[in-house]
């Protein structure tokens, strides 16, 4: 019955959850996107691949929706008919391919310990609306035009594990996991206004690196791991040139984290991030030096998990996350141009406050496999989001 109510619970929040930006995964979603340190959740392979140098046989699958700024018309005053341009939540389409679905198979041993993994990961979804822009002093701006861009990567990862101390002993500096991958960024992009109508899909390489240091752990209550992880930016070839029609190249990244691990058994987990995103290098510059560019952001991150065993085999896990997150735009009353187009959107502002919740159902089989199936939403952006995951060991 307890498990049953906070799944409601969350269900029912789906109506009610802010987002801006999007972190890959129902679990790390609900922790704020702070997951750079995990070293059990197949999400890694995008994020920081050596977190999957230890982990088993497993495959994990997630939906979620992202904040689209769609152009819109509503009826005006004087049975005139206006622009609207509110943010909503939106799938990418196809919808049934899912925001992440990665495969991670051990190929070591417990003494030394070497993984491989395979993902597909769509982090973004870019959908603005969008004036052209004709003289440096223009200030009026209707949403004439509209981008939608779909920016994702298939990845192939490696990660090892290397030993400190023997396996099981207390102290520093347990162990150190290193991981890479080779990606394919792959994006998919749309654009229509009164005098285009163009679409093209590209193709091109990339890569990511990451690192995960076991910084003290005594096996009974206490555990540190630090994390470090860079995404490479993928900078696609489109057809058409991006001074003339808009178009993002997927930028880089640079990650921080930690995760502690408390209490007799570990079962309370919290962590912490600090995320460094190169919008700025995504976009032309403006045309007119009298308009903003896209600018970066630095985003912090804090989340929190708590496992409560509900029966043998079976776990409930309630998290809650923050995350100070910063919009590619330094005044909301002055967005961005990229090239010779100005954003047109309603938005809150330039950083936001996003509060995440969440829970998780873990259970164990027979086998000792472990399975779960999680939920996570947030609020405190600019539209409605919702996650759902499902991790399975085999």
């Amino acid at each position: 019955m307890r498990i049953s109510s906070i799944a409601a619970f969350v269900v029912g929040l789906t109506s009610a959850a802010w987002a801006q930006d999007q972190q890959l995964g129902a679990r790390t979603k609900a922790m704020g996107g702070s997951y750079t340190a995990f070293e059990d959740d197949p999400v890694s392979i995008w994020l920081n691949p050596a977190g999957i140098a230890t982990q088993p046989d497993q495959m994990s699958i997630a939906y979620q929706t992202y904040t689209a700024y769609k152009k819109g018309r509503e009826r005006g005053p004087g049975d005139t008919t206006q622009f609207t341009v509110e943010p909503e939540a939106a799938t990418a389409q196809p919808a049934y391919w899912p925001s992440y679905l990665g495969f991670v198979f051990q190929l070591g041993d417990g003494e030394s310990p070497l993984a491989m993994g395979v993902c597909f990961a769509r982090p973004y979804l870019l959908q603005y609306s969008m004036d052209l822009v004709t003289d440096p002093a223009q200030s009026a701006f209707v949403p004439q035009a509209e981008v939608e861009q779909s920016l994702g990567r298939f990845r192939a990862a490696i990660a090892k594990d290397f030993l400190f101390r023997p396996r099981g002993e207390a102290g520093l500096f347990t162990h150190l996991s290193a991981g890479v991958g080779l990606d394919l960024g792959y994006a998919e992009w749309k654009f229509k206004s009164p005098a285009e109508d163009e679409e093209d899909t590209v193709v091109t390489p990339g890569f990511g690196l990451g690192l995960l240091l076991g910084v003290y752990d005594n096996f009974e209550s206490f555990k540190v791991n630090l994390g470090l992880a860079y995404q490479g930016a993928a900078k696609y070839p489109f057809g058409i040139e991006t001074d003339i029609l808009p178009a993002f190249d997927m930028p880089q990244q640079f990650n921080a984290g930690m995760t502690f691990y408390l209490l007799p058994g570990t079962p309370l987990r919290l962590t912490v991030d600090l995320q460094w995103i190169d919008w700025s290098a995504t976009a032309e510059d403006p045309i007119f030096d009298s308009f903003p560019g896209f600018e970066d952001a630095m985003n912090v991150s804090f989340g929190a998990e708590y496992r409560i065993r509900m029966a043998e085999r079976l776990n409930l896990y309630p998290r809650a996350g923050y995350r100070r997150f910063d919009a590619p735009w330094g005044d909301k009353e002055a967005l961005p141009m990229t090239g010779a187009y100005r954003l047109v959107l309603d938005t809150g502002g330039e950083t936001f406050n996003i509060f995440t919740a969440g829970v998780g159902v873990g259970w164990t089989s027979a086998e000792g496999k472990t399975r779960s199936i999680d939920l996570a939403v947030d609020a405190g952006g600019d539209a409605f989001n919702a996650a759902v995951g499902l991790t399975y060991e085999f």
